[in-house]
This record gives structure tokens, sequence and C-alpha cells, in this order.
């Protein structure tokens, strides 16, 4: 009787499984209509600039790509914005890596885990102001490189009849990265000259972990 009601319970378990129903997964309709767009299409660089530059054998070896984007509905309008988006997004990335590294620096030193490290770690409001300065210092070693629009409808969802979205992909030296990695840190220390001396020795190798990070994205 036992070995009866076995055989029942794993019938009924193998039915379950093999009468299971598949769910259809629907990709959801782009909701705009592309009226007009940039020669060639769409390229890897709009995702993954530095993954893109790799793969095309461009030069990676003493420059990092950047992406902006911007939307108006004036296309000039939107290629400006994101040419200066492009810029901040400079500034951003190595205000958060400073920020980072430095947090990490520090914690190591003192032997506190991640959560004594908040006296240590900037605030959003601090990594956002810090960037502020550093794109203003984003003058020499730029190079507009790839530029992308797409004019779209959003009309059938009750949107404009128009807007630009553009893309621009910036070449960057890397002198440039790095100066603005010695002027965050330089900023750092200044508003907080105790942190300089927790993170000795631990900072030397940081446009090499810059490098790393970048080669990710």
């Amino acid at each position: 009787m036992k070995k009866l009601s076995l055989a029942l319970v794993m019938m009924a378990v193998l039915n379950a499984c093999s009468g299971a129903p598949v769910r259809k997964v629907e990709v959801e309709p782009d909701k705009f209509k592309v009226l007009d767009a940039a020669p060639g299409g769409r390229e890897a660089w709009l995702d993954s600039p530095n993954f893109y530059a790799k793969k095309e054998g461009l030069d990676t070896d003493s420059s990092y790509y950047y992406v902006g984007d911007a939307q108006s509905a004036d296309k000039r309008m939107a290629c400006e914005k994101a040419e200066a988006n492009a810029m901040d997004d400079v500034a951003k990335q190595v205000s958060t890596f400073v920020d980072t590294t430095l947090a990490r620096a520090s914690s190591e030193s003192t032997g506190t885990d991640t959560n004594g490290t908040s006296a240590i770690s900037a605030s959003q409001t601090q990594t956002s102001q810090l960037s502020s300065q550093l794109s203003k210092t984003m003058v020499n070693g730029v190079e507009k490189y790839k530029q992308y629009w797409e004019q779209r409808d959003y009309s059938s969802v009750g949107g404009a009849k128009s807007i630009f979205y553009c893309w621009v992909l910036d070449k960057v030296e890397k002198k440039q990265v790095q100066n603005l990695i010695t002027r965050a840190q330089t900023i750092r220390f200044n508003q907080n000259p105790e942190l300089k001396s927790k993170v000795d020795g631990k900072m030397e190798d940081i446009n090499k972990q810059f490098d790393q990070y970048m080669s990710a994205h």
C-alpha cells in the first residue's frame, strides 16, 4: 500500500511538472516611431563605449571613451546638450570613483567594516559638488569622435510629434582624466586633512584601478 501511494505521488509530481503552463514573454513595443535618423544606424558604442573601442581597435592605450545623451525639440540643441553631458559623465565617474576608493582605503587603514566608513564616505551631495568642480576643468584633451541622432514621434501615446534624441561619443585623453583624479584627491584632502594620513601609501595605484574600472564600461 505504501509503495502504491508513493508511486501515485511520483506520478502526480511528474504530471504537474510536464504539464506546467509556459509563460509567454511579451516584448513591449516601442512607444515611438523613428521619423528620421543619422546614417549608419545605432552602434554598440551607445551602450558600451570602451568595449566598443577595444573591439574596433581604437586607441585605448592613451584614451578613454564616454557617451553623453540628451533630447530636445531642436536637433542642434540636443547634440550640444549630449556633448555637455558626456563631459559631466567624465567628472561624475571620477568623483564617485575617488570618493569610493578613499573610503575603502581609509576603512582598511582603521580596520573598520563597511558600516564604519560612513564618517569618511562622501555623501551624494558632496560627490555631486566635487563632480561640478571637476567638470569646469574639462577643457583640453577631449575630442568628439562619433555622433548619432534620431527624430522620434510619440504622438501615438499622446506625446510630442517631433523630439530629437542625440548621442555623442567623446574620446578623452587618459592624461586629462588622471589630472582630474589627482585634483579630486587634492580637494578631498584639503577638506579633510586627516584623511590624507589615513590613506597614506594606499593610493599609489589609483590610476591603474581606474583603468580597470573603465575597462568594464
